[in-house]
């Protein structure tokens, strides 16, 4: 099994103001302005008559890729080391120290984890107890999803499993609702992203018998 840190973020939502989220803005006041060099990602199709200010776009440093859709602010890693996740925390409690009226109601850590080998065993572990009367009754399993709404540590764990061919998704979501950024200041300092993460991990691994791979190379600076 690996995690998917391409998927895997830290999400904020509230009312976001998209004029300040410029890639002028991020660079000046989130990652050290010319210190570091950022790079900027368009991610809609532009069409006649577009708002540039409007148009979705991925801000990313050498550690961190930020991007609000909507009113949703994401923050992920550029690669599968603590040290990155770590940074993602950092930037998002900066946000809530610049911008500390935005409101929100929630924020959430997100994590995908992938395993190409289906055992058996797992797909029993998985598999409802209806699907083989769904068998007899002719129809042909082609794909699976479940999902599970839990309380976990006074969050709510909102996983996601999928079932196609030999390969399994988890999609975990650790959830807690907020007033503002004050709160989410606090909450994230008594579980932080690392340990959430690691939370995921013991998770997956009790619940369903799979094994973390490359937790080394995750670590290493």
């Amino acid at each position: 099994m690996k995690l998917d840190h391409s998927s895997s973020a830290l999400v904020i939502v509230g009312g976001w103001n998209a004029h300040i989220f410029t890639p002028d803005w991020i660079s000046r006041y989130l990652f050290d302005g010319k210190k570091e060099k950022i790079k900027v990602d368009i991610l809609t199709e532009l069409s006649h008559g577009f708002n540039p200010q409007f148009v979705s776009q991925r801000v990313s440093s050498k550690e961190v890729r930020i991007q609000l859709q909507g009113n949703k602010l994401s923050l992920s890693p550029t690669e599968n080391k603590d040290k990155h996740f770590k940074k993602t925390e950092e930037i998002a409690l900066l946000l809530a120290d610049y911008l500390p009226h935005t409101p929100v109601s929630g924020f959430g850590m997100n994590f995908v984890f992938t395993e190409n080998k289906v055992s058996e065993g797992l797909k029993n572990i998985v598999r409802p107890k209806d699907l083989s009367k769904i068998e007899k009754f002719g129809a042909s399993l082609i794909g699976q999803q479940y999902t599970l709404s839990l309380e976990l540590d006074s969050m709510i764990l909102n996983c996601t499993i999928e079932l196609k061919d030999k390969k399994v998704t988890f999609k975990l979501n650790f959830h807690t609702e907020i007033r503002d950024l004050a709160q989410f200041k606090t909450e994230i300092s008594e579980t932080s992203v690392l340990t959430m993460k690691e939370k995921a991990v013991d998770f997956i691994v009790s619940v369903y018998n799979l094994e973390l791979k490359g937790v080394m190379n995750e670590q290493m600076e």
